[in-house]
């Protein structure tokens, strides 16, 4: 086992591509599966499996950060583990509260999933800190550029829709859209950072993963201001892919330690 916040000379384990190649098609399998079976058939596939992808994204980190302890990189590590239990836990309260027969969109679910930000932003951070010494002018320029692109897409898209009005679900959503939009941003100056690592494509591969995780929540924002999500809608499929990804990503991070 590696000392703290040591990371090795060299990538000796590289990413797999068939296997990426694999996630995609697992992804597709999945939409295809989803919208071809009845809604009693359809719900508890999808709990199932928004139930272990995020499950498994904790356990992963959790083993990451044990190997990294002490140091800044195992309370990155232990960051994201934190995040996705608070993720599978929303998980768990959404769908009960909708077998129940409850809406599930706003909830007490909804403050496990917020939880997922600051405590994701928290092990991009603890990363960029480590790897990082100073941010270049561009970078100073897109950070913030990236938020104020995304909030305004998500009101422009608002009020291009017929009916669209400033409703609760509109305010709401802002909230989730800024938080969200934060962390993407981010998350690729993440990857613009960790490519050019030891670990390179391991860690672009987990921002990656973290970064369509993101898109998706702020699509989902947009979703719900229109009710138009359902269980087998593509945003769904994008949430799985997105944790299939972090799990690879740090199965093949602690193989490398």
């Amino acid at each position: 086992m590696s000392g703290p916040d040591v990371v090795p000379d060299r990538l000796t384990n590289p990413l797999n591509r068939p296997v990426i190649g694999l996630i995609v098609v697992i992804g597709l399998v999945l939409y295809f599966v989803f919208n071809s079976i009845t809604d009693e058939e359809l719900f508890p596939i999808v709990f199932g499996v928004s139930v272990v992808l995020p499950g498994t994204v904790a356990f992963f980190s959790f083993v990451t950060a044990k190997q990294y302890h002490p140091g800044i990189l195992s309370k990155a590590y232990l960051s994201l583990g934190l995040g996705f239990v608070c993720y599978l836990i929303a998980e768990i309260l959404y769908y009960t509260l909708e077998l129940l027969g409850i809406e599930p969109y706003p909830s007490i679910a909804d403050v496990f999933f917020f939880a997922l930000y600051p405590l994701t932003l928290g092990h991009l951070v603890f990363n960029i800190k480590f790897f990082h010494s100073k941010f270049t002018t561009f970078q100073k320029i897109w950070l913030p550029l990236i938020p104020i692109i995304a909030v305004s897409a998500y009101v422009i898209l608002s009020f291009n829709i017929p009916d669209a009005e400033f409703s609760f679900d509109f305010y709401y959503g802002f909230i989730f859209v800024i938080a969200a939009s934060v962390v993407l941003s981010f998350t690729v100056l993440g990857a613009s950072i960790f490519k050019q690592g030891v670990l390179g494509a391991v860690w672009l591969l987990l921002v990656i993963g973290l970064m369509l995780n993101t898109v998706g929540d702020i699509w989902y924002c947009n979703l719900e201001i229109f009710g138009a999500y359902y269980d087998a809608h593509p945003v769904t499929i994008l949430w799985d892919v997105s944790n299939m990804f972090m799990i690879y990503a740090l199965y093949k991070h602690r193989k490398t330690l």
